[in-house]
């Protein structure tokens, strides 16, 4: 319920329809005083920076959460990288270092003792090589691989052999022949990727790696480094090292920079390499063994979420992206893992931390923060007001409590008319000719009119020019809703309804007398008075409502407004 609304159930004996637009008008602040406005305003500042402060909060808030998440991915990217660098930098060197040593010692398949010596020590202090192989390009190959604590190999060589025959060979750890046996297969190097692979390598890059891919013998993932050389024959020779990726994902499985982060591997293709003894509910691919493909949308593993989430966003790399899995924001990286030239990527998995918890781990910040700072505000106003209440004495007075009526409209008779307060006999009788006359109207409507022009403030109806009590008994009305509808009458009349928003009546009881007073607030545009077919424009001057020129009506407007 609005002021006016408040005003009139108060004072008025019946509820006419016919004031219910006035009624229902926009009305001026109830305030007493400008020092209760002070307060009140003050109070709403310090509301406003206390939610400044929350606002702050919160999006500082979120950046700590963003900066956690971001630090958390760079640590564990680097760490996967330094990790990926102390596993593979060896098998590098020496695969290289083997090369030049096979060029040297002229190394053909056909020198298994040779090459057992050479490289049973590399496979037993590299155990993420799986098996090494020496291929040429006439189709022969010796392949070595652990089995338990001994050895197996593999030779073939068609001319000793025949076609499709390959002699397999079990080795002890001091290089002795345990068994031999022929068995039929048809493996053939020459078709293999690691050494189609192998044709493409050159100086500046020795060494290259297939992409994940599954072993013919061994059945399981992984990918193979491989160089090559040429001998003064015109002869190719192929020297590989298959290293098993379910290890390697193990590995990086392991790799915890916080307590949540996931990492692991996959091909460019977006297969996923698990490592070995994972529970998770997946969907394999049979022709690509043990590699796995992202499932369904259904599939329940979050890094099939991000890998099904990355092949969607065009397989960009290096870059963090994000997506939701049962309410919780995961964020997520791929990157190429440079030792494997592309043919490998890692990814990293991070959830995002509740903004709630980082808020609760800063909520001592916060609430201390809140606490200075309506300290701080509460002390301003405390001062500003104790500073300037000599001077807030002095405003005029320009609204009413209802509450107590008789008592403020005592307090304005005391002070006298002035800027901001009139007196006026009656509202529409002229008591010396005791009959109703217009300009009796005119008067009061010239003052309110002159009130919102200027700074507002409260016409008495009801009190002569000495301050005495005459109320409104002599205007003969027969009630209080009468007054109010002549005024609301009067109001469209000579003002205009759309100023109702700016002036407030208020009928109330002194000294068993009644009186009306019309509050009037400063207008946002001009008011004018309108009587027959002129209008007027007043402002107030001291104690009385002056018209103005029309030039002086232009440049009041123009500097007011």
């Amino acid at each position: 319920m609005n002021k006016t609304d408040q005003h009139l159930k108060h004072h008025t004996k019946n509820n006419a329809e016919g004031h219910q637009e006035l009624i229902n008008s926009p009305s001026v602040s109830s305030s007493t005083t400008v020092r209760h406005r002070l307060t009140r305003d003050l109070t709403l500042l310090v509301l406003l920076l206390i939610a400044l402060f929350l606002s702050l909060s919160y999006f500082y808030a979120k950046q700590i959460q963003q900066d956690i998440t971001q630090s958390i991915i760079s640590s564990t990217q680097n760490t996967v990288i330094a990790e990926n660098q102390r596993l593979f930098d060896p098998i590098n060197n020496n695969l290289i270092l083997s090369r030049k040593w096979a060029e040297l010692e002229a190394l053909t398949p056909d020198k298994q003792n040779t090459f057992n010596k050479r490289f049973i020590p590399i496979l037993e202090t590299l155990p993420q090589i799986a098996s090494v192989m020496i291929a040429s390009s006439k189709g022969d190959e010796y392949f070595l691989s652990r089995e338990g604590e001994n050895w197996l190999s593999r030779h073939i060589n068609n001319n000793k052999y025949g076609q499709h025959q390959a002699q397999w060979q079990q080795w002890n750890g001091n290089n002795q022949s345990l068994k031999k046996w022929l068995k039929t297969s048809d493996y053939n190097p020459l078709n293999r990727p690691w050494y189609q692979l192998a044709l493409s390598t050159h100086k500046d890059k020795p060494i290259k790696w297939t992409s994940p891919y599954t072993f013919y013998t061994l059945q399981i993932p992984g990918i193979t480094g491989v160089t090559s050389w040429q001998d003064s024959e015109g002869v190719r020779f192929v020297l590989a090292f298959d290293i098993t990726l379910s290890e390697v994902a193990k590995t990086l499985s392991h790799l915890k920079v916080s307590k949540e982060n996931v990492a692991y591997i996959m091909s460019p293709k977006g297969e996923v390499i698990l490592p070995p003894g994972n529970k998770h509910i997946i969907q394999g691919s049979s022709h690509l063994g043990s590699l796995y493909v992202p499932g369904d949308a259904n599939s329940n593993y979050v890094i099939f979420d991000s890998v099904n989430h990355w092949l969607k966003k065009q397989r960009k790399l290096n870059h963090t992206l994000s997506f939701s899995r049962e309410g919780q924001l995961w964020w997520y990286k791929i990157f190429s893992l440079e030792s494997y030239h592309n043919s490998i990527y890692a990814g990293i998995i991070v959830p995002e931390k509740n903004l709630w918890d980082i808020i609760s781990d800063n909520i001592s910040f916060i609430l201390l923060g809140i606490g200075l700072l309506i300290i701080l505000a509460l002390t301003m106003a405390k001062f500003l007001v104790k500073k300037y209440a000599h001077q807030l004495k002095d405003v005029p007075i320009t609204s009413i409590s209802i509450d107590d009526f008789s008592n403020e409209v005592s307090k304005l008779l005391n002070m006298g008319e002035s800027e901001t307060l009139e007196f006026k006999s009656t509202m529409r009788k002229n008591i010396k000719s005791n009959r109703f006359g217009k300009e009796i109207e005119l008067a009061w409507l010239k003052g309110i009119v002159g009130f919102m022009n200027t700074n507002g403030g409260i016409v008495l109806i009801g009190v002569d020019d000495d301050a005495n009590i005459l109320g409104l008994e002599k205007d003969e009305f027969e009630n209080d809703d009468h007054v109010l509808l002549h005024f609301k009458n009067l109001l469209n009349q000579h003002i205009g309804l759309e100023f109702s928003g700016f002036i407030n009546p208020i009928i109330g009881q002194i000294e068993e007398k009644t009186i009306l007073a019309i509050e009037c607030e400063r207008a946002n545009r001009p008011a004018f008075l309108r009587n027959k077919n002129t209008e007027d424009f007043y402002i107030r001057s001291g104690p009385a409502s002056v018209k103005l020129r029309v030039s002086e009506v232009l440049k009041y407007v123009r500097d007011r407004y």
